[in-house]
Order: C-alpha cells, then sequence, then structure tokens
C-alpha cells in the first residue's frame, strides 16, 4: 500500500501552509520513473516493490521503489550511481522543498576502512544538501571491521564524522544478523516529513534545476549494494506549473 507523505512538512518558515503550497514534481513511482535519468556507472533505472516498515522482506506492507539502484553493479570507488532528476517551470529566487524517502540496502559498510566509506549525497545544481555515510552492519555482530555510520538526523551534511551505530535516525530497518548474509538487510530514512527528520530546501537560480541523488565511494566494494528512493516531490510557493508523474 503506497502511503503519501510528500507535503507533510510544509512549515511557515520556509513556504507558507500546505494550503497555498504548489507541488511542482511529484512521483510515487507507481507506473513510471518519469522525471529522472540515470548517470555514473548506472545505465538505467527501474521499478521495484520494497518493504515501508521493519517487518523485513517478508512484509505485507510494500511500496513500488525507484531502484533497486546500484544492485549488480561494481562499485570502482571512482563513478558514482547517479539518478537525476531535471527540473523545469521553475522561478527564480523562489525557495523549494524537497521530500523523498531513501532506502539503503544490503552490505552498506559506513565509514570502515578499506570496504568504505559507503556514501551518499543529494545536491541541487552542485549545492550539497545531503552528504553522509550510511551503514547496514556493526562490527562483532554481522561485520569484522569497525564500520560506523555518520548519519544522523541532525547531522547528514558532513561525511566526517562523529561515529554513531548502524540505523542511527533509521525510520524503519531490518537485518538478518546471521551468518553474513546481508542480502535482505535494509534501513529506511525520511527527508522532509516525520517528527525530527531533516527538512530540505534550495534556492532556484533560474527556470530549471537538476537535483543528483547519487551514492559514491572512494575504495571498490561489494556489488550486493544498493539504494532505492520513493515519494520524491518538490514542492514551492502558489501559483507555480505543476509536473507530476
Amino acid at each position: 500500500m503506497k502511503a503519501k507523505f510528500g507535503l507533510y512538512l510544509l512549515t511557515a518558515g520556509l513556504l507558507g501552509s500546505a494550503a497555498s503550497a504548489q507541488v511542482v514534481f511529484s512521483n510515487n513511482f507507481e507506473t513510471n520513473t518519469a522525471g529522472f535519468t540515470a548517470g555514473g556507472s548506472i545505465s538505467s533505472l527501474g521499478r521495484v516493490t520494497l518493504p515501508t516498515d521493519s517487518v523485513g522482506p517478508g512484509s505485507v506492507h510494500t511500496s513500488t521503489w525507484l531502484g533497486k539502484i546500484g544492485d549488480g553493479v561494481a562499485k570502482s570507488g571512482v563513478s558514482p550511481e547517479i539518478a537525476q532528476l531535471n527540473l523545469t517551470g521553475l522561478v527564480s529566487g523562489t525557495t523549494y522543498l524537497v521530500n523523498f524517502d531513501l532506502l539503503i540496502g544490503a552490505s552498506w559498510d559506513g565509514a570502515a576502512s578499506g570496504y568504505g566509506p559507503d556514501s551518499w549525497r543529494l545536491t541541487a545544481n552542485g549545492n550539497i544538501l545531503v552528504d553522509t555515510i550510511f551503514a547496514n552492519g556493526a562490527q562483532g555482530i554481522n561485520f569484522g571491521a569497525y564500520s560506523p555510520q555518520r548519519y544522523t538526523d541532525l547531522n547528514y551534511t558532513n561525511p566526517n564524522g562523529p561515529d554513531v551505530a548502524r540505523f542511527t535516525g533509521a525510520d524503519q530497518f531490518w537485518s538478518a544478523n546471521q551468518d553474513g548474509n546481508y542480502a535482505n538487510d535494509y534501513s529506511i530514512y525520511y527527508f522532509g516529513h516525520g517528527a525530527g527528520n531533516p527538512v530540505l530546501s534550495f534556492v532556484s537560480t533560474g527556470s530549471t534545476a537538476v537535483l543528483a541523488f547519487s551514492r559514491y565511494g572512494s575504495s571498490p566494494d561489494s556489488p550486493d549494494e544498493y539504494w532505492a528512493l520513493d515519494n520524491v516531490s518538490v514542492v514551492g510557493p502558489s501559483g507555480h506549473d505543476s509536473h507530476r508523474a
């Protein structure tokens, strides 16, 4: 069942009331991947059914996500995995909110030396909105190496620290914690909705903008690691053009 989250945090300090806000882009990926193009080491984008809760891969609560981005793709440490969103119909000098759900899947190694760092970034016209490191494993549980996460709800633009435990700030997560099998492990993070989660915004410099959602790292890594997006929306003041998928 699809949950619609995109407009939950339209705060008065940014865009005014929800009633006066305008969705300039929205895609929940139930029918298509419109608006997004692949880049970097990713040749194409698709859709996949994944859980939306902490029950695990057998959950009955699922959604159609943009993904599994990077699944089966070699991590060279050179070329990032990019899902790019090209926006049109914007008004220069206007503030826009970016809302989305992010699923981090399989054996993300956090800031582990040699295997990591496993980093993720969102930019708007090259300006960083999110730049952080995620981990789905922990030393002595299902990883042999120290693999700290860097993401928290308060620290999401600095990949250099502090070290925190895996799943910190996750709204949903599940781990098998057995036999080194990470294929079904995942964590889900909400941006732009949910109590205490980051609210992201950018100021347009023209009628168009490019949002680049990307996974990157500094060393070769396991091709099983993937990520996925859901409920992506970009929201501006009332009266703007609407480009929905």
